[in-house]
């Protein structure tokens, strides 16, 4: 059960409030004000007693901090575990009503929302302790700093998606930066000079996509006579650096070239983010593409300007 499908939680969904029932069968109510974890179990499926030690330990980690954490037994039983819960709230969806309505399809399922309500993180099967630490973290940010800036980079460009993809880019107005196989520029000069003049950055990427024999100088020399600029930074295949920049940028590398979940892929970028990161994908990858606009318009509601390299 380690991955969610589309209907699942969404990220940058909204939750209002809601009440349930809790273990002693009082209802309670929820309401949006402070991060919280909920993690939605049952107790006929035994993926809870690996669940529960995480949170229980994300919740010593993060003591005194306000963060909130609820287990949801979507069955509406969970006797056993509320004996061992430490003092983690247990709150019962008697028939699984409640949780379908919200995406629930399968246990466990663990949510972070951030204090407004907005879902940070969605996390499929048993979710390690750091991996909740982190959303809590990022949930706990605060959204609208003067300015948070990001650089969206793309590697393996030119791609046969080129058009596509800088379509996309302008429907939102962001600027990219585009490390690019040298023996591609030829023969794509027009898709290249349009990316030029829609405000993106060229750079190199290795003649042939071969980091031992990159030959940058044939490179420099195809850029200048084709496109006339100067390709002064370098990515070398299969590389997370960037040879040229003097500022050293935290690199969020979602991993894209391995074809994950729409869902799973927003969720390796939006929970890593933060100011001045580098956000490594790749051009001619069809889920990319896909998420595209609903990743960049969840991070533009974030706070976060973009710029290129």
């Amino acid at each position: 059960m380690a991955c969610l499908s589309y209907a699942d939680p969404h990220i940058g969904s909204k939750w209002t409030s809601f009440s349930l029932r809790d273990n002693g069968g009082r209802v309670t109510e929820w309401v949006p004000g402070e991060v919280t974890v909920i993690s939605f179990c049952a107790y006929w499926c035994d993926t809870w007693k690996t669940q529960l030690p995480r949170l229980i330990e994300a919740r010593k980690q993060t003591k005194g901090l306000p963060v909130r954490f609820l287990v949801v037994s979507i069955d509406g039983r969970w006797s056993e575990a509320s004996k061992t819960n430490h003092e983690i709230p247990m709150w019962l969806d008697y028939g699984g009503d409640w949780s379908r309505k919200h995406g629930i399809d399968r246990v466990p399922t663990t949510v972070v929302l951030d204090s407004t309500g907005e879902v940070r993180f969605v996390g499929g099967g048993v979710v390690r302790t750091e991996d909740i630490l982190g959303a809590i973290r990022q949930a706990n940010e605060t959204k609208s700093k003067s300015e948070q800036t990001l650089f969206l980079t793309f590697d393996d460009f030119p791609a046969g998606n080129g058009p596509e993809l800088l379509d996309a880019l302008r429907a939102q107005s962001i600027p990219a930066t585009f490390f690019c196989i040298g023996s591609r520029v030829a023969e794509n000069a027009s898709m290249l000079k349009r990316a030029i003049n829609e405000g993106h950055s060229l750079q190199s990427h290795s003649w042939s996509h071969n980091s031992s024999h990159p030959d940058l100088e044939k490179c420099r020399q195809i850029f200048r006579q084709v496109l006339g600029i100067e390709a002064k930074l370098y990515r070398p295949p299969g590389s997370e650096m960037i040879d040229g920049e003097a500022e050293h940028h935290p690199i969020v590398d979602p991993y894209d070239f391995q074809r994950p979940s729409r869902d799973e892929l927003i969720r390796r970028i939006i929970g890593c983010v933060r100011d001045r990161a580098i956000i490594q994908l790749h051009a001619n990858v069809k889920v990319t593409l896909e998420v595209l606009p609903e990743l960049l318009d969840l991070l533009k509601r974030r706070g976060f300007v973009f710029k290129v390299l």
